[in-house]
C-alpha cells in the first residue's frame, strides 16, 4: 500500500513520525497530533492555552495546506488538554476558527503530553479534493 507524507516546513514533526499521511489516490489525510510548537521546534506560549491553541490549529492549517486542503476539510478532531479548567478557551477560539459547523470532535483530559509545557494537542482526519 502506497502513501503520501505531508511535512509543512511550518510545523515540521519534533520526532521520528510523519506529520500527516494519505493514500496514493484517496482523499483521506491522518494528521498527527499537533502542538504548541513553531517552526523551530520551540514551544510557545508556555502557561498560556489560548496562544497555545492558536498555535496548534495554525499548525493543522499549515498541514491541510500542504495537501491542498484548509480547515473546512477536517471530518474529525481529538483535543487532549491537560487543565479541564482550559476548556472554555479553548471552545471560544476552535469556534472562533470555524465559521460555520465544527467536525466530528472528542475531547480528552490528559495529566500529561509528551513535554510538560505542552497544555494542548489535536490530531484529526480530513478529507482532501
Amino acid at each position: 500500500m502506497s502513501y503520501t507524507t505531508i511535512t509543512p516546513v511550518e510545523a515540521q514533526p519534533v520526532a521520528n513520525y510523519k506529520m500527516a499521511t494519505c493514500m496514493e489516490g484517496g482523499r483521506l489525510l491522518y494528521i498527527a497530533g499537533q502542538v504548541a510548537r513553531d517552526a523551530e521546534g520551540h514551544v510557545l506560549g508556555k502557561g498560556d492555552i489560548r496562544t497555545q491553541a492558536l498555535q496548534v490549529f495554525q499548525n493543522l492549517r499549515h498541514v491541510l495546506h500542504a495537501a491542498g486542503g484548509d480547515l473546512s476539510n477536517l471530518l474529525k478532531m481529538t483535543t487532549y488538554l491537560t487543565r479541564i479548567e482550559d476548556v472554555p478557551a479553548v471552545a471560544e477560539i476552535r469556534s472562533s476558527l470555524f465559521p460555520g459547523e465544527l467536525p466530528a470532535s472528542t475531547l480528552i483530559i490528559v495529566k500529561n503530553l509528551a513535554q510538560p509545557d505542552l497544555l494542548i494537542e489535536v490530531e484529526g482526519m480530513a478529507a482532501i479534493d
